[in-house]
């Protein structure tokens, strides 16, 4: 299947983050099998592991069969759960703003786009981004959802802009 274009992981490299993130947060929950809430039981273990990075290392101790793929492990370390402003969306990223307004990212979604998962851009969401193969990556789970107002959203494109011009936004990454 060919891959789409716009602001979306290959396909191949989000099948293999999606298997290897789903299985260490279900091991951080202490589940091997998926239940009837198993977006829930993601974003409790999600929670956990950014409340107690120690959790990440035994989740991935005794791990034996499939290992995770080791690209998708180095991602997961590198999670970041906060409130961002899904502002809009690009050719080749959706824009996230720090609903601090510290930092802004190019961010690519896994298998759909940003706005797929949410029903709009202009929104605050609770989520987490992991620097995964060069980029900066959604990891689909999202906990909190606020619709922004026209206002917010002026303000926000406006802090956008201003942490472009400071160098204070990011689109690629080192893995």
């Amino acid at each position: 299947m060919p891959h789409k274009s716009g602001p979306l992981l290959d396909p191949v490299a989000a099948d293999a983050f999606i298997a290897g993130y789903k299985r260490v947060l279900l091991r951080v929950a202490g589940s091997t099998r998926e239940g009837r809430d198993v977006l829930g039981t993601l974003v409790q273990a999600r929670h956990r592991v950014a409340e107690n990075a120690a959790l990440l290392d035994q989740a991935f101790d005794g791990e034996t069969t499939p290992p995770v793929d080791p690209a998708v492990s180095r991602a997961i370390r590198t999670l970041r759960i906060d409130d961002y402003v899904y502002l809009k969306d690009t050719k080749d990223y959706s824009i996230f703003i720090q609903a601090s307004g510290n930092s802004a990212f190019g961010v690519v979604g896994l298998t759909e786009r940003i706005r797929d998962i949410v029903g709009a851009s202009g929104v605050m969401i609770e989520t987490g981004l992991v620097r995964y193969r060069g980029k900066f990556v959604c990891d689909g789970l999202v906990s909190r959802l606020v619709y922004l107002g026209p206002g917010y959203r002026k303000n926000y494109g406006a802090i956008y802009r201003d942490l472009r011009t400071q160098g204070r936004f990011q689109v690629d990454c080192e893995a």
